[in-house]
């Protein structure tokens, strides 16, 4: 799907958090990673101004998180691709919705306040990777992404994608190996 408008794009491309989080289950507070220890301050991953020129709904606090890629996916409990299905649909209700919904009401509280399972998955309730923007990273992809769309890479590479990799209990994606959870967690990429 090709559209010019960021917002219609990120709201496509960010919608993968919610995969089968709807239901009539409470949400369960996550808790976050464990500290990253280290003398270098961490920096700040305040979301970029949209394209438009306007800041995001809400910036982070001067004092950035510890990164979420510092937290240990074996000791949050089992990997999601380890899961049955019944457990999968629980933990995108308990964990991931809620998460990704925080994320991106953080990011733009206006549009994306009532983020849930149709965000990612559609109306018909597919696999994100059916729903959500394909994207091209070979090549020169990336870089014309990043020049198209600075704001949404941005977040999508600071905020989302870690905070899916931690829900997913998965490594964050490496692109020495090209393993781990990444872009193509989602989307589909190439």
């Amino acid at each position: 799907m090709r559209t010019s408008n960021p917002g219609t794009w990120l709201a496509l491309l960010l919608a993968v958090a919610g995969i089968a989080a709807c239901g009539s289950v409470t949400p369960e507070p996550v808790s976050p990673p464990p500290p990253v220890t280290s003398a270098t301050p961490a920096p700040s991953t305040a979301p970029a101004p949209m394209a438009s020129g306007t800041p995001a709904a809400s910036a982070a606090p001067a004092t950035a998180p510890a990164t979420p890629a510092a937290a240990a996916p074996a000791a949050l409990g089992p990997a999601f691709a380890t899961m049955t299905n019944e457990q999968k649909v629980q933990h995108m209700k308990k964990v991931i919705q809620p998460t990704m919904a925080q994320i991106f009401s953080d990011y733009d509280g206006k549009k994306y306040g009532e983020f849930g399972c149709r965000s990612c998955h559609g109306e018909k309730m597919q696999d994100p990777h059916m729903v959500l923007p394909k994207l091209t990273l070979s090549g020169d992809g990336f870089q014309k992404l990043m020049a198209a769309k600075p704001a949404v890479v941005k977040f999508m590479g600071e905020k989302v994608t870690p905070a899916m990799a931690i829900a997913m209990r998965a490594k964050p994606f490496d692109p020495a190996t090209h393993q781990g959870f990444g872009c193509g967690g989602c989307h589909t990429v190439n």
